[in-house]
């Protein structure tokens, strides 16, 4: 029953891969909903720990605020403005600043708070003024969150409650991010985790979503591939049993030839899809050999030369690199000049207009194959190297062929070191650039001591 279940729910999301997307990101969006108010929370609960942590501060200050005899006097005069001129008084404040931020000072770092910016008032209950304070400018409001009464010798001589001591903080949230940075880190790599799963989610879903429309289209095409030399093998057959008798030699050898062509034809099919599998495997075995590139485009653009003129077209060779010497597979090597010329030839519409180009760039031997076809259009681009990938035109495939053609390039270029690039426009035609590493002096030595170890 579970089973069952599991794999409705597994069919149910690969068909509505959007609506499983959405739920998926509602889910998210929910989360961090809850973790943003859970984190509010917790920052509320800070402030209050910190209202009780300076609670805590004041009610220290109240031992320490009046014990000097001196500082006490000085404080009764500045309170009373009875400090004259004004020059005096100045100078008197700036002396008091400096006392009383010492014993704030000190009582905050008793309480491991000394991290926190602040200035300090002595002000008026009642009225709104203050008589000194720490801060250039100020109003005695932004002192009352956090003050206490300093009593004593000042509540003798100026009334009982007259003035109050506050203080005022500037950074106070630095207190609340430090005591809750690590649910905060912890939060924030969550929080990543699960963007990046959701964001990996889409990407493989859709991923697989494109992948399985390349499998059925793959298992289509290959399905409408086979089925033409077999049914024309079963045809030829057939005529054959039934006419066989009464054919001549010649007649005969020619029924025999066609059964040939067209078995051979679906052996070549298979062994295209064979062959890429067995590349794909961690240890493909290539019969590694020195290769002149230039000599094997000479003999390509031989045969594919008539091709093309055949259809009114011209190939063009501009072989310049002066060094062009490889070291390879020369059957795949030579694959991968079929492959694109191959592509060059089918997608040019009407005479195909094809410039084969060498050239030697930061020790590396540059082919470049150009045409004048159809093109390819931005979309498209991204996906041209993967396996099975076709270009279509709304859902019908213009040409023949697997998609595994500069699936198999790529492929065979990268296990001979080298790298591929295409560039298109549609209607313009494409370029694609091959690089590979050039032989040198010591590798040429190194592979001819290889080659003579193996032959002994």
């Amino acid at each position: 029953m579970v089973h069952h279940l599991l794999n409705k729910w597994i069919d149910y999301v690969r068909d509505h891969i959007y609506v499983v997307t959405f739920m998926i990101f509602t889910a998210l969006i929910g989360l961090l909903f809850v973790q943003y108010r859970l984190t509010k929370l917790e920052v509320d609960l800070q402030r209050r720990q910190f209202d009780r942590e300076i609670s805590k501060v004041l009610r220290d200050m109240e031992e320490v605020l009046l014990d000097d005899v001196e500082v006490t006097a000085n404080l009764l005069a500045l309170l009373g403005d009875r400090v004259h001129p004004r020059s005096t008084r100045d100078s008197l404040e700036v002396e008091m600043v400096t006392a009383y931020k010492d014993r704030v000072d000190s009582v905050l770092s008793d309480h491991r708070l000394s991290y926190l910016d602040y200035d300090f008032a002595f002000y008026q209950r009642i009225e709104d003024t203050i008589a000194f304070s720490s801060a250039k400018e100020g109003y005695q409001p932004h002192f009352q969150k956090y003050a206490m009464y300093p009593g004593g010798v000042v509540d003798q001589v100026y009334g009982k409650h007259l003035f109050r001591f506050g203080l005022l903080f500037h950074n106070k949230n630095l207190f609340i991010a430090y005591q809750i940075s690590s649910i905060l880190l912890v939060t924030f790599i969550f929080i990543l985790l699960l963007l990046g799963s959701f964001f990996s989610t889409v990407l493989v879903l859709k991923r697989q979503k494109q992948l399985s429309k390349l499998k059925n289209e793959f298992i289509n095409n290959l399905t409408h591939e086979l089925k033409t030399p077999i049914f024309a093998s079963s045809i030829i057959y057939k005529i054959i049993k039934d006419k066989g008798q009464q054919f001549s030699k010649e007649e005969l050898d020619y029924h025999l030839s066609l059964l040939e062509r067209e078995n051979h034809n679906l052996k070549n099919k298979v062994e295209k899809v064979l062959e890429l599998t067995l590349l794909e495997r961690n240890d493909p075995e290539l019969d590694w050999k020195r290769i002149d590139l230039h000599q094997v485009i000479q003999t390509k653009a031989e045969v594919y030369n008539i091709i093309v003129e055949a259809k009114g077209g011209k190939l063009t060779l501009d072989l310049l690199a002066a060094q062009h010497i490889v070291i390879g597979d020369p059957m795949h090597v030579g694959n991968i000049l079929d492959n694109i010329l191959d592509n060059a030839i089918k997608y040019s519409k009407d005479s195909p207009i094809i410039r084969v180009e060498t050239r030697v760039e930061d020790s590396q031997l540059v082919l470049c194959i150009s045409d004048k076809g159809i093109g390819i259009d931005k979309e498209n681009l991204d996906f041209i190297f993967d396996k099975f990938y076709r270009v279509s035109q709304g859902n019908i495939h213009q040409t023949k062929g697997f998609g595994l053609g500069l699936s198999y390039v790529k492929m065979i270029t990268e296990l001979h070191g080298g790298t591929i690039s295409l560039k298109s426009k549609l209607g313009k035609g494409s370029v694609v650039k091959i690089r590979l590493p050039l032989i040198t002096l010591d590798s040429a030595k190194e592979h001819d001591t290889e080659n003579i170890a193996s032959r002994r």
